[in-house]
């Protein structure tokens, strides 16, 4: 097996499970992210050794410091920040800017669907998006 196709498989986990919680109980667990971001560190560096495992941790430092103002002001959850920070361990940095791109448009739209059909609501499940951009990333970086 590649190590392409085990990032993809982790990465799949990852992006379903995270829309799964986020949709049934508003939270992304840690166990998921935490879990996923040590994996897509553990590959790259049985990858590529030092190199590899530099490649996931830019990744995961991109994605995660790029939302990181978001959650302090409070815009997005914590849960959210985790998601990239783990995906952007399994897309390296490319992909992590690519991630973050694409979700934080997927978002717009789906927040402008999500008040279409739910009207204004306090709480926007916003992992979707986010899930959906970094998969999308996963082929396009």
């Amino acid at each position: 097996m590649s190590f392409w196709a085990v990032r993809l498989g982790v990465l799949v986990v990852l992006a379903s499970g995270a829309t799964y919680w986020d949709l049934r109980s508003r939270r992304v667990p840690d166990f998921l992210t935490f879990s996923c971001a040590l994996a897509g560190l553990l590959i790259g560096g049985l990858e590529k050794g030092g190199a590899g495992l530099l490649f996931s941790a830019s990744g995961l430092v991109l994605a995660g410091g790029v939302f990181f103002p978001f959650v302090v002001l409070g815009y997005v959850g914590a849960g959210d920040l985790k998601l990239l920070a783990a995906a952007g361990s399994l897309l390296g940095p490319v992909g992590a800017v690519w991630a973050v791109l694409l979700g934080s448009v997927l978002g717009g739209v789906w927040a402008l669907a999500w008040l279409a059909v739910r009207g204004r609501e306090k709480w926007l499940p916003y992992a979707p998006p986010l899930a959906t951009g970094a998969l999308v990333s996963f082929f396009i970086a």
